[in-house]
């Protein structure tokens, strides 16, 4: 509400250059509609309905709530006793309240995230489980909560009662519980008593099944007659939707391209000083529909550096793909470059040329891209991007298998908006070096 009052009092100063007056006083009496107008948006109940970080979200429908809240203050200042709103002040009005209602609701967050710390998490799962969701909570900050309780394999049926459960509950202070379903020393019994016993105390119950294959993005949950039923659309993009994406690429690449070029000059120039070998790096990698191209970067390694894979092979965190903390192959320049992601520039001509997308999949080699199996393969569908949600969710600290699940998720889920939110989750990202190797 202050915000709304603050982008109107903007809106009179500098739409008009008048000083605000006591007839302003009236626009106090639109403050319950705009309340009303944002409840209609779930803009207040969204944080505690869904788990995920909705800044991003919010700002989507924050834009669509105040179209039409501007269109009903131009209404108001016609009819009540105030001077009506002139075009100026109501696009001043506009863009100012989109500003500080987003940046008010993001300090919000921030200060209740300050004093009341992250949610409190019970996780009732196997031990692989608890050190997947302990390193997926510690990437990612953002969802604000703490694993502070497991209860794992090592627990025995005897053992679990619900009445030791409780005494956890409130021993911890747990604000959040998740449980896996198919525990064979957790039966369904008790986790239907601990829903209960979590609900009388004010506690969100989360469960996920032990076949992740289950519950992949953009499932649609389902009931007939009191039992759900888990739907799995075919992942189709339309042909309208495939030429807003191309148009999207054509044109922000052809932009980049020109405004990156001094830029890629001198990268040029310091790559061929800083060590032997040619400027880029131009490797096979498998694109849509299986189509083989070229990739294009800045050269980060030293000389034959492939051939230094298999041996490096043997250091590698993840079993798929290289993953080690200091690779010996990478030049001074290189370490830069990659921490940077300014060795990918040049692949802004893949996308112009239509190998590649600004989003998408990540371009896989042809060694990694005979792994794929079944439903991994529809990553295929569209073209490997420059950025993607793997990139955005953690790049190399994700494991591969969990990788094609991040790509299958975005092919099925498409949308223009989720390109764009893509694009603009990427420069933080970039700034943050999360995950860089």
């Amino acid at each position: 509400m202050l915000s709304i009052l603050l982008a109107l009092l903007l809106a009179r100063g500098l739409g008009t250059g008048s000083p605000p007056d006591l007839a302003m006083l009236w626009y106090l009496l639109t403050l319950p509609a705009w309340a009303l107008l944002f409840a209609t948006y779930h803009l207040y109940r969204r944080p505690i309905e869904e788990i995920a970080p909705t800044h991003l979200d919010d700002a989507q429908r924050i834009f669509h709530a105040l179209i039409i809240g501007t269109l009903g203050m131009w209404v108001f200042s016609k009819y009540a006793p105030v001077p009506q709103l002139t075009l100026s002040e109501i696009v001043i009005f506009w863009l100012t309240g989109m500003i500080l209602t987003i940046f008010s609701r993001w300090l919000a967050g921030k200060v209740n995230y300050r004093v009341h710390g992250a949610s409190r998490v019970l996780l009732v799962a196997e031990a692989s489980d608890v050190a997947s969701m302990s390193r997926r909570l510690n990437d990612h900050r953002e969802f604000q909560m703490s694993l502070t309780a497991t209860l794992d394999q090592d627990a025995r049926a005897e053992e679990v009662s619900i009445e030791a459960l409780e005494s956890l509950l409130d021993a911890e202070r747990i604000e959040h519980v998740i449980v896996r379903l198919d525990l064979d020393w957790f039966s369904p019994a008790i986790a239907d008593e601990l829903m209960y016993s979590c609900f009388q105390r004010g506690i969100r119950f989360s469960v996920f099944p032990g076949t992740r294959s289950l519950l992949l993005p953009n499932v649609c949950l389902t009931h007939i007659e009191g039992m759900g039923v888990l739907t799995h659309s075919p992942p189709t993009l339309a042909r309208s939707d495939r030429l807003m994406k191309r148009s999207l690429d054509l044109a922000v690449s052809s932009i980049l391209l020109v405004l990156s070029f001094p830029l890629m000059l001198l990268i040029a120039l310091g790559v061929k000083l800083d060590s032997r070998g040619p400027v880029l790096f131009r490797q096979t990698r498998v694109g849509k529909h299986g189509k083989k191209f070229k990739v294009n970067k800045f050269r980060t390694m030293v000389q034959d550096a492939d051939s230094m894979t298999e041996e490096l092979m043997r250091r590698s965190a993840d079993p798929n793909w290289l993953d080690i903390d200091d690779d010996p192959r990478v030049t001074r320049l290189g370490r830069v470059l990659r921490r940077s992601s300014l060795d990918e520039l040049p692949q802004l001509w893949n996308v112009l040329v239509g190998e590649m997308s600004l989003v998408g999949p990540r371009p896989l080699s042809e060694r990694d891209a005979v792994m794929l199996k079944g439903r991994q393969q529809h990553r295929a569908d569209l073209a490997p991007g420059i950025t993607g949600r793997w990139q955005i969710l953690g790049r190399t600290s994700i494991p591969f298998q969990e990788m094609l699940e991040i790509d299958y998720g975005y092919v099925t889920g498409w949308s223009m908006w989720l390109d764009i939110r893509t694009l603009l989750e990427t420069l933080p990202i970039l700034v943050s070096r999360r995950g860089v190797n």
